[in-house]
């Protein structure tokens, strides 16, 4: 009896205490996603838009798989 009174005091003050650290560790969080696409965004502005665009087009090569050949049923 006494364990499930501690069992559920503890889930009473998890509760708690994560509903006041809530909003510290959502603005953490969204710093952080803040100033990784400042870098991203940083990154890009140096090297150029169109640069990238260019280098994912050249990558790309069709392969040529073979003629078609279409095969009749037979009796």
């Amino acid at each position: 009896m006494i364990t499930f009174l501690k069992i559920i005091l503890f889930f009473i003050l998890f509760s708690y205490l994560l509903r006041l650290l809530s909003p510290l560790i959502l603005s953490y969080f969204i710093k952080r996603f803040q100033n990784n696409m400042k870098t991203k965004f940083e990154n890009m502005s140096e090297k150029g838009f169109n640069n990238q665009n260019n280098t994912t087009k050249s990558k790309v090569k069709k392969e040529e798989v073979g003629e078609y050949v279409d095969f009749e049923e037979l009796d």
